[in-house]
């Protein structure tokens, strides 16, 4: 792995606008916080960013859906995507009292087994993936993330010291899959998001009727270690109250080829993602072009 590369005037001026935005939202109370997070997603929504990709995500997954209805959705993805992002943006701040205060876990029975035996948590880009990873190490769990690199350094190493506090482990994607192995293997969580369009790597599963590329990494792994993965989501009720759900571990089949298996994993988890989005259709966020390679795109400008 090359040297890091020496932040440009650029990355420094983003870095330095992050910071100053991130301390004047760490003035406001925590629900006034999320207030204004939310009107910042809805004008993101009202300037037209991504519009359009989101819009036509909306349709593909409710044929027949009024375009009413679907503007509406549109903009509360947005408002919910802005209070994730000033509730991460003081995630440091956010300890073991604040969930004790503010999250509801409704089936404790599943996440206290996750936190006993390990495995691999999926998580997707619905409501604040970010906090399950302290929900996860809240349980006693010894629990890691696997994150990507942003391109610039500063925010990168900003994000990750967020991501970090309170104990979690990060494991980079260079050498994630023995970052991986190891923490599988020793009895511990790793955690990351799976329901990104993979490319041509990733492999072809149904979402919402329709063939998406979804990343391969959780069930492969599964199908190799026979560790078992947990669909996780976060729900939010009002303000900072939220309600954590862990399904039921899926187990990868052992009497099939090891291709045939990581897809039906990866099949499985999908149709848990499809579940709750379809009963919280407003939590999901719509802007990724999730089937961009199975051809949705090709009349739809961003």
């Amino acid at each position: 792995m090359g040297k890091p590369l020496k932040p440009t005037l650029r990355h420094i001026l983003e870095y330095a606008a992050l910071r100053s935005v991130v301390f004047l939202l760490g003035l406001l109370p925590l629900r006034a916080a999320l207030v204004f997070g939310a009107a910042l997603g809805r004008l993101a929504w009202m300037l037209g960013t991504r519009r359009r990709v989101s819009l036509a995500n909306i349709r593909q997954a409710f044929p027949g859906i009024g375009d009413r209805e679907a503007r509406r959705i549109g903009s509360r993805s947005y408002a919910s995507a802005g209070r994730f992002m000033v509730e991460f943006a003081r995630q440091d701040r956010l300890g073991v009292r604040h969930l004790e205060k503010f999250v509801t876990v409704r089936t404790p029975e599943v996440l206290e087994e996750f936190a006993r035996t390990g495995g691999i948590g999926v998580g997707f880009h619905f409501g604040n993936w970010e906090l399950l990873g302290m929900i996860v190490r809240k349980a006693g769990a010894d629990v890691s993330l696997l994150v990507g690199k942003q391109h610039n350094s500063l925010v990168d190493g900003f994000i990750n010291r967020l991501r970090s506090s309170h104990g979690i482990g990060l494991i980079t994607r260079d050498g994630a899959m023995r970052g991986i192995f190891r923490t599988v293997k020793s009895g511990g969580a790793v955690c990351w998001l799976s329901d990104q369009d993979a490319g041509r790597n990733g492999v072809i599963v149904d979402f919402f009727g329709f063939p998406a590329s979804t990343p391969r990494g959780a069930a492969a792994i599964a199908v190799r270690t026979g560790c078992p993965v947990y669909p996780m989501f976060l729900i939010r009720e009002k303000g900072p109250r939220q309600t954590a759900v862990m399904f039921e571990p899926i187990l990868p089949r052992t009497d099939l080829p090891a291709e045939e298996a990581e897809r039906i994993l990866t099949q499985e988890y999908t149709l848990r993602l499809e579940e709750m989005v379809r009963a919280y259709p407003d939590h999901y966020w719509w802007a990724h072009r999730r089937w961009k390679t199975t051809g949705l795109y090709s009349s739809v400008r961003r």
